[in-house]
């Protein structure tokens, strides 16, 4: 379940180059049928960075939200067999199936992961007429040209239970289910410590020691968003000149051994008890988002997942807490603070890194700026890959 922004540029343009120039109100046709009747809620609103946290969340907000899932449960059992489509970057853990499965026992999951060809595969299933996902999920630049063709059902998530205040950041059909970011990876064992900026990573100290893939361009834009287009080029040029950063389409086995101490990448999900996370000056934290596809065979099961991916509390438990489930990705920071209090290994380890980011102005991307973010990425890769 773990996703990424890495590839976003290339993936973008190529869905692009297969679907043409359709508008997401073209393709979409309207609204959805997808509608709750869940009763509203005032949010005890407290401000982290961008996103609104809602404190009460789980005593006035999920009680709703939970009645919900019953009801789309006995829709989604009836909708193609049972069977629910679940593409993404990964395919799902059997893990993470089976815990699904103890509270929605008749729903059959089946699951893909296509990583780069995530977008290209939606766009050509339905060009095809064959069986689409049900579920859509991405970061708002990383999804940008599945939404642009209409492939987000524009479902009410408010009439579900979900607090408004979760639904400004992205369009109001973006249901955020959790966070992701920019970190720099390092090896305890040969550094103590990294710059709080990439500026910082300039230093003679840092030759040979610093290593970014090339396809995550990403690690860059927040702080083109921040400092101007020509300066992150000027700071990628010299620290690739310098010979301080490499570029490494591997960066975790020379990360963890030391070889190359430090990894300019997003969530950290190596076990070596000697990798540490930091966030950065003007690192990017951004929410990601799942939701419903207009081409679905089973949108009932596909809200169903939604919610209860993004707020169950028994699942987020365990997401917080069972190492099994370290490799999905950091639940939303809208939900109480208390929810991450009790996070432990990995997840503790991530999830302190971006609500810190958050709390110090991290950069987020929203729907207003979607296409300055990916102009920056663009740029961003071009000065990494030439």
């Amino acid at each position: 379940m773990k996703r990424t922004l890495g590839a976003v540029a290339i993936t973008a343009v190529f869905a692009l180059a297969l679907t043409g120039c359709n508008t997401s109100t073209e393709a979409a046709g309207g609204g959805s049928a997808l509608k709750g009747d869940a009763a509203s809620a005032t949010c005890d609103a407290a401000e982290i960075g961008a996103i609104t946290r809602c404190e009460n969340f789980y005593d006035d907000y999920w009680p709703e939200i939970d009645k919900q899932l019953d009801t789309l449960y006995e829709e989604a059992k009836k909708a193609d067999g049972g069977t629910l489509v679940i593409w993404d970057w990964y395919e799902l853990s059997p893990d993470v199936i089976e815990q699904f499965n103890k509270r929605f026992p008749d729903i059959k999951v089946e699951t893909r992961g296509l990583t780069y060809n995530l977008s290209s595969a939606i766009i050509s299933a339905k060009a095809t007429g064959s069986r689409n996902t049900d579920v859509v999920s991405g970061s708002i630049t990383s999804m940008a040209a599945m939404y642009d063709e209409g492939f987000w059902e524009k479902v009410d998530w408010e009439s579900f239970g979900v607090p408004k205040e979760f639904l400004t950041i992205g369009a109001p059909e973006l249901m955020p289910d959790s966070i992701n970011g920019t970190l720099i990876q390092y090896n305890t064992d040969k550094v103590e410590s990294v710059p709080e900026t990439l500026d910082g990573l300039l230093a003679p100290e840092y030759k040979d020691k610093v290593s970014v893939a090339g396809y995550n361009a990403v690690v860059f834009a927040g702080y083109g968003m921040a400092e101007g287009e020509d300066k992150m080029v000027s700071l990628i040029d010299e620290l690739m000149s310098s010979g301080n950063l490499k570029l490494l389409e591997d960066q975790g086995a020379p990360l963890s051994s030391g070889d190359v101490p430090i990894a300019l990448n997003q969530t950290l999900f190596n076990p070596n008890p000697a990798l540490q996370v930091s966030p950065f000056e003007h690192a990017g934290v951004w929410a990601q988002f799942s939701g419903v596809n207009s081409d679905a065979k089973n949108k009932p099961g596909a809200a169903l997942w939604t919610l209860w991916n993004a707020f169950d509390p028994d699942w987020i438990k365990l997401r917080m807490t069972d190492e099994r489930f370290a490799s999905t990705q950091v639940p939303f920071a809208g939900l109480p603070a208390a929810t991450f209090a009790e996070s432990t290994g990995l997840m503790k380890t991530n999830s302190d890194a971006l609500l810190l980011g958050l709390d110090n102005g991290a950069e987020t991307e929203t729907q207003a700026t979607r296409d300055d973010w990916q102009a920056m990425i663009n740029a961003a890769d071009k000065a990494l890959n030439g």
